[in-house]
């Protein structure tokens, strides 16, 4: 009996060893921050945007390099039409004069014939000086033609130029083609495009001018120049 009451207490007792008390588990909190964007595939997209950016800065010089090739031709092209109505008039004014003198040389009149002579002779000597004025313009319009060239290459046209927005600037040179001052003369009303027109002149600091002081002084050492931004004009 007593052994029974001892069993009996025991297993009243008994518990499993492998129980334990479980206790309230403390939440355990991780903070992370949300990246707005792969850095890695951030740069890749800053490096494909600067390739393009200076893929259309290039394309943009080389179209303005060719706009300037064509401009330039036109201008020569337009200078040399010019000169050759001009010379073609003149030839035919000097032609009637020509024809004028040989048939009043049929008159048998020795005074007249020699009144007619000094004629001839001061007409040939204003178709000399014809030619010669005719050559000048021709070079002249070449070197209108170069500066033009050499303006448009240092001319930067910016995002805010519009049709119909004019520049008139003055500039003033030396007779060796350095730029001493330019003045604007009128404004386009639009800062950006006014100053763009000021520094593409500067920026040319020299341009090609005659050796011949009379034609310098007479067509160089001050002209005028028109900014628009579809075309350049002297």
């Amino acid at each position: 009996m007593l052994h029974g009451i001892v069993i009996g207490a025991f297993i009243i007792d008994w518990q499993p060893e492998h129980q334990t008390e479980i206790s309230d588990v403390q939440p355990y909190y991780i903070e992370a921050n949300l990246a707005p964007e792969n850095p890695h595939t951030a740069q890749q997209k800053r490096d494909a945007a600067s390739v393009a950016e200076r893929a259309r800065r290039t394309k943009a010089k080389q179209d303005a390099d060719k706009r300037a090739s064509i401009n330039r031709e036109q201008i020569l092209n337009e200078a040399r039409l010019k000169v050759l109505a001009e010379a073609k008039a003149k030839e035919a004014a000097a032609e009637v004069v020509r024809n004028t003198v040989r048939e009043a040389f049929d008159e048998p009149d020795e005074a007249g014939r020699e009144a007619l002579q000094s004629e001839l002779q001061l007409a040939i000597e204003m178709e000399a000086n014809r030619r010669k004025a005719v050559t000048d313009d021709e070079k002249a319009m070449a070197y209108v033609a170069q500066i033009q060239a050499d303006i448009i290459q240092t001319w930067s046209r910016p995002p805010s130029a519009r049709n119909g927005m004019e520049v008139l600037l003055k500039v003033f040179l030396v007779p060796t083609g350095e730029i001493v001052d330019v003045t604007l003369l009128t404004s386009s009303g639009n800062e950006s495009f006014d100053r763009s027109a000021l520094l593409a002149v500067r920026k040319a600091g020299r341009f090609q001018v005659p050796d011949d002081p009379k034609q310098f002084e007479r067509n160089f050492r001050e002209f005028e120049v028109l900014f628009r931004p579809e075309d350049l004009r002297l």
